[in-house]
């Protein structure tokens, strides 16, 4: 956390009532509880049996088409209701107690700690549900502790919420109705997220994301405010959550369809050797694609070091599983904090990578449909229309004035209207034939890498009717297809386009599976694995 600036209390507010608001999840934890509490209470099982039933409300939320409550409803109905209130609260405690210690922050403990000591109150205001949050709040000295309540009737959860989600305007309006009585006193509120925004206008005293000095002393730091932090966007960071859980459903799903014992022998049957050697060429393919964007850069007149170019690369790999991995253009934000590039200007190189990449996977495809010609329509009407996308973008002056200069006249509208047209100039200049043709074959050569590692795998699990172009264009039309779904990751859509191909080249059922899942281990995980270790450096060169 960075340091917050100094500011001066008014020696009169030592003699005020002193009250301490904290947000729980992510302030006083390191980091979410519910998820583990739900653990606790299903079992590992259970978790993925309701998780995968929960697919499709958690991309909901995930894309932002569901509100944080109903979403956090949906999930603890589908974990709690008709549950005898008696075990869950047995176990709640036990949660309370047992697991929830090692979530905690010593910063923040060691802040709470402070307040107490100086007599002042302290108040839990948290959307994570009482059930737990009561039980440990009261274990812990706090003087009320506000939540999340579930509704009961005869003695069994109903699924539905008894109050609403304490989250957001919900926090200060709990506060108000049942918490201490504020007026006249001095409040210090600590949060770390939009969900506290409200909580953190309200006190004197604002800490987010930090908690002032190491000594523990509050008036040694002054406020600092959401707006200004370091961290990730809450969508970016939910969007990477679900994803991932997403994908644990998919593949299990998966495993059950085709048999968890023809699976296991699937994979016995490549070795760690091979598996070793093709995350090689995967990472060769990496190092490829970075070239060509650290080239984009250098072409658009911007001298970034190698070194923070390659973090913000490889940071930005642990949001590839979002739509059309858009969650990518989070590079554009380490770049800036780290060389000052306009945002404008690397996003018009991430869409000159997306651009292209797409014109290197239907290049790769058309090498390989000679065995599917009743396919060549498809990708010449795909090629047709990016064609078409060139011809437009070598045009900006068209797209000014047949779009810029009519949204000019609307204020909402104008602040984005400059780095819209910055970065319509630099993709224009990043497609324009010399630099576009570099990328289409730097672009292409890691599709051909993927496609050559999934021909080895096929070798490697006795699939010997897929042949090499086979295999490649199996691995490239399902990239294209996930792409064109825009499900994060391009999760369903791309398993099942290569499950099918696969089986019509003449793969078994357990071969085609065990292939897929793990060609989207060694290119989509591996690089959402890559990318979480690369972002934890990122983000913690930005503290220092």
């Amino acid at each position: 956390m960075s340091e917050p600036s100094e500011s001066t209390a008014e020696p009169a507010e030592e003699e005020r009532r002193v009250v301490a608001v904290f947000d729980f999840d992510g302030t006083l934890t390191r980091r979410d509880s519910l998820l583990p509490f739900l653990w606790q209470i299903a079992g590992p099982w259970a978790f993925i049996r309701n998780a995968t039933i929960l697919l499709p409300t958690l991309l909901r939320y995930a894309v932002g088409t569901l509100e944080n409550g109903p979403a956090k409803e949906r999930v603890l109905g589908q974990f709690l209701a008709g549950k005898p209130t008696g075990e869950i609260q047995a176990v709640a405690e036990s949660f309370a107690t047992k697991t929830i210690p090692s979530l905690l922050d010593p910063e923040a403990v060691r802040r709470l700690r402070w307040h107490q000591k100086q007599g002042h109150m302290t108040v839990l205001v948290t959307a994570s549900p009482e059930l737990y949050a009561r039980p440990w709040s009261e274990a812990e000295g706090f003087d009320k502790a506000l939540g999340t309540r579930l509704e009961t009737e005869d003695g069994v959860f109903t699924g539905q919420f008894a109050t609403p989600n304490c989250h957001g305007p919900e926090k200060t309006r709990r506060l108000a109705v049942e918490g201490p009585d504020l007026r006249g006193a001095t409040i210090y509120a600590y949060g770390n997220s939009r969900g506290d925004r409200e909580l953190l206008a309200m006190a004197d005293h604002r800490f987010y994301r930090t908690f002032g000095d190491s000594q523990g002393d509050p008036h040694e730091t002054g406020p600092e405010e959401p707006e200004g932090s370091a961290g990730l966007p809450e969508g970016w960071q939910r969007g990477l959550l679900y994803s991932i859980v997403g994908g644990a459903g998919l593949y299990l799903g998966l495993t059950l369809w085709s048999g968890a014992d023809q699976i296991w022998q699937g994979l016995r049957a490549v070795s760690p050797l091979t598996l070793a050697g093709l995350l090689l060429l995967v990472l060769a393919g990496y190092l490829v694609r970075f070239g060509r964007w650290h080239w984009y850069l250098r072409h658009l007149g911007e001298t970034v070091s190698w070194r923070d170019n390659l973090k913000a690369f490889l940071a930005s790999f642990a949001l590839t599983a979002t739509p059309g991995k858009a969650g990518e253009s989070v590079k554009a934000y380490f770049l800036k904090r780290s060389s000052n590039v306009d945002p404008a200007r690397s996003l018009a190189g991430l869409f000159a990578e997306r651009f292209t990449d797409v014109f290197s996977v239907v290049l790769v495809i058309c090498v390989g449909l000679f065995s599917l010609p009743q396919g060549r329509w498809i990708v010449l009407g795909i090629g047709g229309v990016q064609i078409a996308g060139i011809a437009l973008l070598q045009r900006p002056r068209w797209v000014r004035r047949a779009v810029l200069l009519p949204l000019a006249g609307y204020s909402t509208a104008r602040r984005w209207i400059r780095p819209v047209d910055t970065m319509l100039s630099d993709t224009s200049a990043l497609l324009r034939p010399r630099v576009l043709l570099g990328g289409i074959l730097l672009g292409g050569l890691p599709w051909i890498g993927e496609g050559v590692a999934m021909y080895i795998l096929f070798d490697a699990l006795g699939a010997e009717a897929v042949a090499l172009h086979e295999a490649i264009l199996i691995h490239a039309a399902a990239t294209l297809f996930g792409a064109v779904t825009f499900l994060p990751g391009g999760l369903g859509g791309h398993e099942a386009a290569s499950v099918s191909l696969s089986l019509l080249y003449g793969a078994t059922q357990a071969q085609a599976i065990v292939a897929t899942v793990l060609i989207r281990l060694l290119t989509l995980w591996f690089a959402v694995g890559t990318g979480l270790f690369s972002f934890k450096f990122a983000t913690n060169n930005e503290k220092e």
